[in-house]
């Protein structure tokens, strides 16, 4: 990349002295014509530059030296056919076979894999690209097998901030891989489970599970909860505000709504983060707050049909808890028209109408 890098810099400083393109064009090609090798980079940056500015007669002599004199280990197949392409003549089908000789010639040279024209004829780069995918998709599987290895290792050996590590990894990696979902799924229930642990070892005084069936010390119990939810908050945002979200997902759990809410206003913004606070918000009665960050995650998310749907099913519901009954209604139909059973729509629909 060091000699495409020099070529760019000579190329502008060429024309900030006001030089023609076709004064650059020659003077490039005489230089690099005498030169006893050419890197890939080179030829990648000269080949461009001649295309763009449409010299295809001085692309082919300098191809035709280059070959002649061995100044370069592969030839640009990939450049030499966009070259033609782009010369607007109809290729013929001697070109065609040329072309696929060379590159029989020169397996996996990168300038004929890059070009997409070039697998609309050629039956050896047709056959290089799904070698490199399946390449691609073993190396891939293997990767992930390694990495879940790791994992449990990790989770054996208790090293909780390796596993964390690792899970971060495979998240980023396989986002969409449904097995991968669900190992995250188990650490961040886990998680909870250890800052379960922790709101309940805060409590400073113990409740006997008979005296939490009373009304009164259910109160109180769920007044220490929400006191320390908000004490191990503080603690996180300092020292792990990653696990934040998983805090506020026991607060939900709790029907702890105002201290999920507080929670999550410390905890670093993600989707997940905002979706778990509309939720919130809609548990918590405050549908104008809600329907406000709904417009927000549509704004952010305009491509993901989840997020069309789940944003008109709270929007339905706030505006019915803002008395607009008929726009309620309206939208909870136009759910049902594409995903009949869809969360509780159905269900809320017929109470709506009733």
């Amino acid at each position: 990349m060091a000699g495409t890098n020099s070529l760019e810099i000579e190329i502008h400083n060429y024309f900030q002295e006001g030089t023609s393109t076709e004064y650059v064009s020659r003077e490039l090609v005489a230089k690099y014509e005498k030169m006893e090798v050419l890197s890939p980079s080179e030829i990648e940056g000269l080949s461009h530059f001649l295309i763009t500015c449409g010299r295809f007669d001085l692309l082919k002599k300098l191809y035709v030296k280059c070959v002649q004199r061995g100044k370069i280990g592969l030839f640009p197949t990939g450049f030499l056919i966009e070259a033609l392409v782009k010369q607007n003549k109809p290729l013929t089908d001697q070109a065609f076979e040329v072309c696929e000789e060379i590159i029989e010639k020169q397996p996996f040279e990168a300038t004929a894999l890059q070009q997409a024209f070039v697998k609309t004829f050629s039956v050896q780069v047709a056959k290089e690209h799904k070698e490199i995918q399946k390449n691609y998709t073993e190396d891939r599987l293997r990767q992930k097998t390694r990495l879940i290895e790791q994992l449990n290792h990790y989770r054996t050996a208790q090293l909780q901030e390796q596993e964390e590590n690792i899970i971060q990894q495979l998240t980023k990696l396989y986002p969409q891989d449904l097995e991968i979902g669900l190992l995250k799924q188990a650490h961040l229930e886990k998680k909870a489970d250890e800052i379960l642990a922790r709101v309940i070892s805060k409590r400073v005084i113990v409740k006997s599970k008979t005296s939490l069936d009373k009304s009164a010390n259910n109160e109180d119990f769920l007044k220490d909860m929400h006191a320390n939810i908000l004490k191990i908050a503080d603690d996180l945002k300092q020292n792990q505000p990653d696990q934040l979200y998983n805090l506020a997902i026991l607060a939900f759990q709790f029907e702890l709504y105002e201290a999920c809410l507080n929670v999550l206003e410390k905890a670093p913004e993600t989707s997940a983060r905002n979706w778990l606070r509309a939720e919130a918000l809609l548990e918590a009665g405050k549908y104008l707050e809600l329907l406000h960050i709904l417009e927000y995650l549509e704004s952010q998310e305009s491509h993901s049909t989840d997020t069309a749907f789940g944003a008109t099913y709270l929007k339905a519901i706030a505006y019915h808890g803002l008395g607009k009954k008929d726009l309620a209604i309206h939208l909870m139909e136009s759910i049902l028209q594409v995903v009949p059973f869809y969360r509780s729509a159905e269900a809320l629909l017929v109470e709506w109408k009733s």
